[in-house]
């Protein structure tokens, strides 16, 4: 190769080349760089002119003692490889890989940005540490909820034996409030930890989180518009879709509590919103909850999906909403990313990879719903009916009874509470087994030592209820008839 062609080639390079390179004289002035050079930097080429002899460097953190020392070292070695921190045009100090060469009285230097190896060590030290918090997490919740299975059982007996007095009555409200407090704290444990059975299922998002918006819509200030925008064509993604509307909320929770605190005393702005908006791209379905409130430092931001890590008064925020969110993200191959300026916005982004939209399911099953909880009964007949079985309900083992000696035919499996008025559980399923043997019961309780005779062959499942356990049974055992 001649000479004029290694010359062609060698400026090629360093026009097209990806990194930064530039060309100083023995003082460390920049006489010549290349576009990679002003595209790190944010200089124009104009700049090079103004520049101190110390060029870009040096920056604040160094005197310039140390540069002329470095300088003279590279004088004598020839070379010098090693990571600088140098400062850009906006004045942020970033690491560099640098090479440095002495040619005659010049100094040829190329560089590599180190930020993104940077970003990825971060990431996997954030992975380990969760990680490790993660194995304590899941063992804590696991012994947690098992205490919180027996105060439950024995506070829903008590009750029961108690006069309705108003300050008793007062009491086990706040008691309740409590404990829902606690098992949602449990959730999210056992959701961070990834020890919490998901049931996967294709399921359009749509519909998901119009469920989400109502249940957000009623606790929500209101000053706050809450606006959901979704596109017209199904958006199908394979996952749990209680998990999903839970984490939903708790984005829009945080999202209300950075709006409240953005506020100038009480008073409310006119402008106040949560945002929620799906699309799809790249193969991915993107949840994005967006509020105009108070925004995240840079200190907060780097640490928001820290497990425990909260900004919320003592007593009303775990730290585990965006860490257990993570989590359920990372179990579908998905990922979850964050953005924020302080005093202005936040959005959270779940991306969850989309799937094929399934066939319309054809009606699962007729299931016969029994509980004298009214709220319990209706949360549990939305998520059969969303789940696509056919649901009647009672609210007493009598009444359970009743509909089953008229409609048993058409019965496809019985889901009951064990402690009801005017007849229990077990008296309902011992009934029911005399005329049919094989007919999927579940029995719920909210007591920890309740047992059941093993001739009913019923399943048992322990309150608080966990849905996913309950459809699994359904879907296992209707399945088999």
């Amino acid at each position: 190769m001649a000479d004029k062609e290694l010359q062609h080639v060698l400026q090629c390079l360093f026009e097209q080349g990806r990194d930064p390179m530039f060309i100083t004289d023995e003082h460390g002035r920049i006489m010549r760089a290349n576009p990679a050079f002003f595209a790190l930097y944010q200089y124009q080429e104009k700049d090079l002119d103004t520049l101190e002899n110390s060029g870009v460097w040096q920056n604040p953190l160094h005197k310039l003692d140390d540069y002329q020392q470095f300088l003279d070292t590279v004088k004598k070695q020839g070379s010098w490889a090693g990571e600088l921190h140098v400062t850009i045009k906006g004045g942020e100090i970033i690491p560099v890989w640098t090479q440095v060469v002495r040619v005659d009285e010049y100094f040829a230097v190329t560089q590599v940005d180190l930020r993104n190896r940077d970003k990825v060590t971060r990431k996997m030290e954030q992975l380990s540490r969760l990680q490790s918090v993660a194995t304590l997490a899941g063992g804590v919740a696991h012994e947690f909820n098992n205490i919180l299975g027996g105060l439950q059982g024995h506070l829903y007996l008590l009750k029961r034996q108690l006069d309705g007095a108003p300050k008793v009555q007062e009491r086990f409200a706040r008691i309740h409030k409590l404990m829902e407090r606690a098992t949602t704290l449990v959730k999210n444990l056992l959701a961070f930890s990834k020890q919490e059975k998901m049931v996967f299922r294709d399921m359009t998002l749509q519909p998901v989180l119009r469920e989400a918006c109502e249940m957000c819509q009623k606790g929500l200030d209101k000053h706050i518009r809450l606006i959901l925008t979704m596109p017209d064509e199904p958006v199908v993604v394979h996952a749990d879709a209680v998990a999903l509307k839970q984490h939903v909320f708790e984005l829009v929770t945080n999202a209300q509590s950075a709006i409240i605190r953005h506020r100038s005393g009480q008073h409310a702005r006119d402008d106040e919103k949560i945002e929620i908006h799906l699309r799809q791209h790249d193969g991915m379905a993107e949840i994005c909850v967006m509020d105009n409130g108070c925004g995240m430092q840079e200190a907060v931001l780097k640490h928001c999906l820290d497990p425990f890590f909260s900004t919320q008064p003592v007593g009303q925020g775990t730290g585990l909403g965006l860490t257990s969110a993570l989590a359920y993200v990372d179990q579908l191959q998905g990922r979850l990313e964050v953005e924020s300026v302080f005093g202005e916005y936040t959005k959270v982004r779940l991306l969850i990879p989309l799937h094929q939209q399934p066939e319309t399911q054809a009606d699962k099953g007729r299931i016969l719903l029994v509980d004298d909880e009214v709220d319990l009964r209706d949360s549990i007949e939305e998520i059969l009916t969303h789940q696509g079985y056919e649901v009647i309900t009672a609210g007493n083992g009598l009444e359970c009874l009743d509909i089953w000696q008229q409609e048993h035919v058409h019965i496809d499996a019985i889901v009951m509470d064990i402690v009801m008025p005017k007849m229990s559980g077990i008296e309902v399923a011992s009934e029911v087994r005399k005329q049919n043997a094989s007919l999927p019961i579940c029995l719920t309780t909210g007591y920890s030592q309740q047992a059941v005779p093993e001739y009913l062959r019923v399943n048992l499942i322990r309150k608080p209820l966990n849905p996913d356990l309950l459809l699994e049974f359904l879907e296992a055992t209707i399945q088999k008839q």
